[in-house]
């Protein structure tokens, strides 16, 4: 199983293909990932940080603030998805927070979060409807073959268990269209975000 590789590590793989780096290049792979520790500590939930502002703050109009913003906007964007959970809208309610504090133009950032918003409301309220369409098809389904079914598996257990089972496999099928549809369009309101100044 590959890991998802940290923004230091590629940076370190593309140095070994590369060899001799700028120092624009070195600064940037040395506060990237600043960045990144620093949305990742400004986005949890239990134990709210905010060194993000102060570095921020401490790095203005050095050439380092530049790379820590990319970081923070990366680690922000990474966690704006769409909510299977409320857990999920939470954290992506933060990192829009936090990608405030690293934008200058805040109406257009806004007017890109409320269309994120509406977004949501809307995978919630079509994931809702699916869920509850696709939950009925199945037990009509079920339904109908259970007679047949009930002579071929004697056993009820494992009829409720293979039941179970198609259920969840067919969902998820199901619920990952739904997904592809949404996640388009929040990738084009990302696109969005990196665009505003």
């Amino acid at each position: 199983m590959s890991e998802m590789k940290s923004a230091w590590e590629k940076a370190l793989e593309k140095t070994e293909k590369l060899g001799k780096l700028t120092e624009d290049e070195l600064r940037r792979l040395e506060y990237l990932p600043i960045g990144n520790k620093l949305a990742a500590k400004y986005l949890e939930l239990e134990h709210p940080n905010n060194e993000l502002n102060s570095e921020l703050t401490k790095h203005k109009g050095t050439g380092a603030r530049k790379y820590i913003v990319e970081g923070a906007q990366e680690t922000f964007l990474r966690n704006i998805n769409l909510p299977h959970h409320d857990r999920d809208k939470q954290v992506a309610k933060k990192a829009m927070s936090g990608l405030k504090l690293l934008k200058e133009n805040k109406n257009q950032l806004d007017a890109v979060f409320e269309r994120i918003e509406n977004l949501f409301n809307y995978y919630e309220q079509a994931r809702q409807q699916t869920f509850t369409q696709f939950k009925q098809s199945f037990e009509d389904k079920v339904r109908r073959a259970t007679p047949a079914l009930q002579q071929q598996m004697k056993n009820a257990a494992a009829l409720e268990a293979g039941l179970q089972q198609q259920f969840q496999e067919e969902w998820q099928r199901v619920s990952s269209q739904l997904d592809s549809q949404y996640q388009k369009a929040l990738e084009e309101h990302k696109e969005q975000i990196l665009k505003t100044a």
